[in-house]
């Protein structure tokens, strides 16, 4: 409010200045020889066209850059399908559930969602890769693998039932998946990922190693395929899964995901029912399509691409609006001017020309000058941008080539107006 406020206090106070400042013999003089405006005034309106160019250039650049790259990152495959799925996130510190309570809770439920209508597969967890939260990892320490001085061995993991690869439509590229024999009793296993059996196994088959996590030494005995865990842009990293039943103590939330044969939202009503068939003081929860979901942490990039967009909208009416508004104010000074040639034998199409060569050299001006500034600007948003250069050609000769079409069509409609004006009226005028 307080930048409308001063932008139209300007607005209004310029102009005024200028006409107190002005030299009445010289306006008199300028008056006497013609009807256009001063040369000042000339030169006041062709600079507030070429910045008004120049920002719907550089704001341009930007919506083209952003667009890309949000474009890229959500063309990036996660290396799960999210796609009828359906995430109903569980509070179970709100319910004051023991671990045990907890477990059998999961199983009664998962076996009432699986008998009911249009439900492929049910599985539940503790993490959900492309959330929000940074998800829990775990120290690990791999049998014939010595680490450096400096380096980390924690690895992000998760707790994950049977069947949670199959409903993520993640690969299992060797091994088995787990059972419902992994619970407490048996002997502790784990899954991991291929870029945990690059580091600690030397891409080595990773089945029936040995790795020390959570207190208990794990074998190996499935081998997943890798997939995004935090961003659609991250590079493949280690990470292994835990059988839930066999490591499951405590959890702020629990998330469950339950694939279905149609759309997810369908499958909501069948979600509810069961948790309360299962257990009517079970703790609250709510449920989204996962894909949705999931969608959470390209929020960023959409937001920048969507803000960009618009202001590159609107400096791009504002330009058309100012370069029109200057041509139709130009075209209505000269009309005797216009009148004289056109008595001369100058035609229609020689006035149109002269009209939009001068509308299209401010343009080109504020291109010119709006191109330099985008260069410099888009540099400092270059690490927010994914397989996109900052000073992408594409995006500028795009930009450029849309406002020059715009801009062209801005001085054109009054190019073709002066060259529709009457020489005898023109004169009389």
């Amino acid at each position: 409010a307080l930048a409308c406020l001063t932008a139209a206090l300007i607005s209004g106070v310029a102009p005024a200045l200028f006409v107190f400042r002005s030299n009445l013999n010289e306006v008199l003089k300028e008056g006497s020889r013609s009807d256009t405006a001063g040369a000042a005034s000339r030169r006041t309106r062709s600079l507030l066209v070429i910045g008004e160019v120049a920002l719907a250039t550089v704001a341009l650049v930007g919506a083209g850059l952003f667009v890309r790259s949000f474009r890229n990152i959500r063309a990036i495959h996660p290396g799960f399908d999210a796609s009828k799925v359906l995430f109903g996130r569980f509070f179970i510190e709100t319910a004051g559930y023991s671990a045990g309570q907890i477990e059998q809770f999961s199983l009664r439920l998962k076996e009432r969602l699986l008998q009911s209508p249009g439900v492929e597969s049910v599985s539940y967890t503790d993490f959900v890769p492309l959330s929000t939260t940074a998800g829990p990892y775990n120290f690990v320490r791999v049998e014939g693998y010595t680490p450096a001085p400096d380096e980390s061995t924690t690895v992000n993991r998760a707790l994950v039932s049977p069947g949670y690869l199959s409903t993520m439509r993640i690969p299992l590229l060797e091994g088995r998946d787990f059972t419902t024999r992994d619970d407490r009793n048996a002997q502790p296993v784990m899954i991991v990922n291929q870029a945990f059996t690059r580091r600690y196994f030397h891409g080595q088959s990773p089945l029936g190693r040995k790795v020390r996590t959570s207190g208990k030494w794990c074998t190996v005995v499935g081998l997943a395929k890798d997939s995004k865990y935090f961003s659609p842009a991250e590079a493949a990293s280690p990470h292994f899964y835990l059988a839930f039943h066999q490591f499951y103590d405590s959890s702020p939330e629990l998330y469950f995901l339950v694939r279905t044969a149609s759309q997810p939202e369908l499958a909501i009503p069948l979600l509810r029912r069961a948790v309360t068939e299962t257990d009517p003081n079970a703790a609250a929860f709510h449920a989204v399509p996962l894909a949705e979901y999931t969608e959470v942490v390209t929020f960023g990039q959409k937001v920048a691409a969507n803000l960009m967009g618009a202001l590159g909208l609107m400096c791009l009416v504002l330009a058309a609006l100012g370069l029109y508004s200057v041509m139709s104010y130009t075209v209505s000074q000269r009309i005797p001017e216009i009148g004289i040639r056109m008595a001369m034998g100058a035609r229609p199409r020689n006035v149109i020309a002269m009209v939009v060569s001068q509308g299209m050299t401010l343009a080109l001006a504020g291109m010119a000058l709006g191109t330099v500034a985008a260069f410099a600007t888009t540099r400092l948003v270059a690490s927010m941008l994914f397989h996109v250069d900052a000073a992408d050609p594409a995006s500028f000769v795009l930009a450029g080539l849309f406002l020059s079409l715009v801009a062209l069509l801005a001085t054109w409609l009054p190019a073709f107006r002066a060259a529709r004006i009457d020489p005898m009226q023109a004169l009389r005028r």
